[in-house]
């Protein structure tokens, strides 16, 4: 009885493991259960991907339906969710969120360009960023006006580490 107990307590830990990517006309769903009839089941931690360093520290992301990867994570504590943009130089993150976490002075004004053109930023350290298990102190960030997103991780977090892209998996590890 109380193996079969004990059993049922680790029954949403390893099903929680396994996850399936439906697509449904265009439109990907990822699901720890199969979601439809052409459900994928995507290759668990094992030799088909990167196994967890000693540390712990592999984040794994999946493609979402707006062809992102995103990555839960906070800046002094306070909870954002980060795009995952190996194509920006900097991290960013938006003014709503700039004020949210409350960053209240620049280093310095200027412009940046961006895929929807050139506009005005203001640059500012953040005593604290984290992301998946990933923790950065006193990081410079661009902050700008009307970025939809909270934030984007650029290159200057991401060079420091190993990013892979795997169709639609990407794993950051040290």
């Amino acid at each position: 009885m109380r193996l079969a107990f004990c059993l049922l307590l680790l029954l949403p830990s390893m099903a929680a493991a396994t996850v399936f990517k439906c697509d449904d006309n265009g439109k990907v769903t990822y699901s720890a259960t199969p979601c439809g009839d052409n459900a994928q089941r995507l290759p668990e931690a094992d030799g088909d991907q990167p196994q967890q360093d000693q540390t712990g520290s592999t984040l794994t992301l999946y493609l979402r339906s707006d062809h992102s990867f995103r990555a839960p994570g906070s800046i002094n504590s306070h909870p954002v969710e980060f795009v995952v943009d190996t194509g920006s130089s900097y991290t960013v993150i938006s003014q709503r969120t700039a004020k949210a976490v409350g960053i209240r002075d620049c280093t310095s004004m200027g412009y940046s360009s961006t895929a929807n053109g050139v506009v005005s930023n203001c640059v500012a350290i953040v005593p604290e960023l984290s992301f998946g298990t990933f923790h950065l102190n006193n990081l410079m960030v661009t902050i700008l006006p009307n970025l939809p997103a909270d934030g984007l991780l650029g290159m200057d977090v991401l060079r420091r580490m190993k990013v892979e892209q795997r169709g639609d998996v990407m794993y950051i590890s040290n």
